[in-house]
């Protein structure tokens, strides 16, 4: 499934949670991967969302990394 993150699209796995899409955005733009457990997460609405949060198809999320 596709979501995009920070205005990036990353490929992830059905099932996936926002952690694996924090990981895989790192990975793209070649970031420390120890930051994403300080990372601030956000909904297309600006609503806070945690690490562990499922996601799907479609979705978008802004972080805010450390």
């Amino acid at each position: 499934m596709k979501v995009k993150v920070n205005r990036t699209v990353v490929d992830l796995f059905e099932g996936a949670q926002v952690r694996h899409a924090l990981l895989r955005y790192c990975v793209r733009r070649r970031l420390g991967l120890s930051r994403v457990e300080g990372a601030e997460v956000f909904d297309a609405y600006g609503h806070r969302i945690d690490l562990d949060a499922p996601l799907s198809e479609g979705q978008t999320i802004k972080c805010k990394l450390k």
